[in-house]
């Protein structure tokens, strides 16, 4: 059964999986990419596993005369935010039989370069901004259960609201 463009059943069907087995709610993440060192070209790639192949993303080092020739680290960060944010607002209102007909989501961010230019201590980024423009059969409390729901079962609204332990390591090939 679909609803919302999500597949209930197989949402169902995982929910049980992990009922009856906890560990396989568990895995590891992992994205691995290359930087470029053609000129005038996208300066990271990375090629990512999905249903029927891959998917390559390239990025661009932030252009701060204007626009790169690919995104920039941050659009896909903040498409990270937007994308799970919408999913688990979305899936829920499905598993919740609630059947919604458009979701408009931005998130924004506000930067500060300054500490990355070693021009100062300021925050590099000082405030998130989520807003979701929903149409549908839903109330109006159930879209705002649907939004509390997001912010606390969205990885994506979870790695922005807490400190999340980072081990980080660089190895000199030679």
């Amino acid at each position: 059964m679909s609803l919302n463009n999500i597949d209930t059943k197989q949402v169902k069907d995982y929910k049980e999986t992990i009922r009856k087995d906890p560990k396989e709610a568990k895995f590891t993440a992992k994205i691995e990419g290359v930087w470029l060192f053609e000129n005038g070209g996208p300066q990271f790639r990375s090629t990512v596993k999905v249903k029927d192949g891959t998917y390559t993303m390239e990025a661009s080092h932030p252009n701060f005369a204007g626009p790169g020739s690919r995104p920039g680290p941050m659009a896909f960060g903040l498409f990270w935010f937007a994308a799970c944010y919408s999913s688990t607002f979305v899936t829920e209102a499905a598993m919740r039989n609630i059947q919604l007909t458009s979701v408009k989501t931005k998130v924004e961010a506000d930067l500060d370069y300054t500490a990355q230019f070693d021009l100062g201590e300021s925050p590099l980024i000082s405030e998130y901004r989520v807003i979701m423009e929903v149409t549908g059969e839903a109330t109006d409390a159930q879209v705002h259960d649907l939004k509390e729901y997001a912010l606390k079962r969205c990885m994506g609204m979870f790695t922005i609201q807490h400190a999340i332990a980072l081990k980080a390591e660089v190895r000199l090939r030679k």
